[in-house]
């Protein structure tokens, strides 16, 4: 049987979300090199430019992993402020 502290339970879950947030910015990274550009500057160029199903599949699937990074900092924040409850 496998005992947990407190401590460790928190260790365990800052390093997973560590995890995480290195994952989804590389998918971010990869997708700024593919495009040698910047979520904002794509997001206008696939807004305002010719249709193109490929970019725009691309720009739904990197906005996803913004939003997700923005997420998952916000938790790592709330983690490190210790303001969580353990059930």
């Amino acid at each position: 049987m496998l005992i947990l502290n407190k401590e460790k339970a928190i260790f365990l879950y800052s390093l997973n979300s560590m995890y995480e947030i290195h994952t989804v910015k590389e998918k971010i990274r990869l997708f700024e090199k593919k495009y040698n550009n910047e979520f904002d500057k794509f997001e206008i160029e696939v807004k305002t430019g010719k249709e193109d199903f490929a970019k725009w599949d691309d720009y739904m699937e990197w906005k996803a992993y913004i939003k997700t990074l923005k997420s998952l900092l916000k938790q790592k924040e709330i983690i490190k402020n210790g303001d969580y409850q353990i059930s």
